[in-house]
């Protein structure tokens, strides 16, 4: 039998748990556009926040800070979706700010940064090229093909002003993860991995000093 989530975590010394709810979600699903996402409403939002809660309190117990993903294609992407979930979640419930999808959900990752920052638990850091986003935007791509057509990159080399969003995290104290999703018959691996590491070391030694 494999070990519990949060007791493989704490043997792997991680103090944090990656959590997001996928049901109906489609961002797996290449034909599907992200108009067809899942979506909650009033008291729908009360009921999936006090159960998320209760996964994050017996996390918590166990010393491990459950981080929420809000991602593309499921019931946590907008801007109004991420704050409605945080405004109706427990102290228990960390975020993991991803600024990558907030941008390409239409939010600003530097203003989730300001009003979530004492909640915020992990930072995901990658960049989007806004005329990619566009046209998925308004030709109804799904996510897989937005994610296939490029729409992600590393930091520095897409539209996403990082500066201000490390300005309000200065009191964060965790994680934060390089990521594109990019293909990698297009986008050498290496190559981007390099420069969003050189990028991302440089935004960060200016925001902590």
């Amino acid at each position: 039998m494999p070990a519990p989530a949060p007791d493989l975590l704490k043997a792997l010394g991680s103090p944090v748990l990656v959590f997001a709810d996928v049901s109906g979600a489609i961002h797996g699903n290449l034909e599907r556009p992200l108009s067809e996402r899942p979506r909650l409403k009033g008291s729908q939002w009360r009921e999936f926040a006090r159960r998320v809660t209760q996964v994050a309190a017996v996390t918590a117990a166990q010393g491990v800070r459950l981080a929420y993903h809000h991602h593309m294609g499921t019931v946590v992407q907008s801007e109004e979706d991420i704050d409605t979930f945080m405004d109706a979640t427990g102290a228990e419930v960390g975020l993991l700010l991803d600024s990558g999808r907030a941008m390409f959900a239409g939010a600003d990752p530097a203003g989730l940064a300001r009003r979530h920052t004492s909640r915020s638990a992990h930072v995901h850091a990658k960049d989007v090229r806004a005329l990619v986003c566009e046209r998925a935007k308004s030709e109804n791509w799904s996510f897989l093909r937005a994610v296939l057509e490029g729409v992600f990159t590393v930091p520095g080399d897409g539209s996403i002003a990082f500066e201000p969003v490390f300005r309000e995290l200065r009191s964060y104290s965790g994680w934060v993860i390089l990521e594109a999703e990019q293909d990698p018959r297009i986008a050498d691996p290496l190559t981007c991995a390099s420069l969003g590491y050189k990028n991302l070391r440089r935004l960060l030694s200016q925001n902590t000093q």
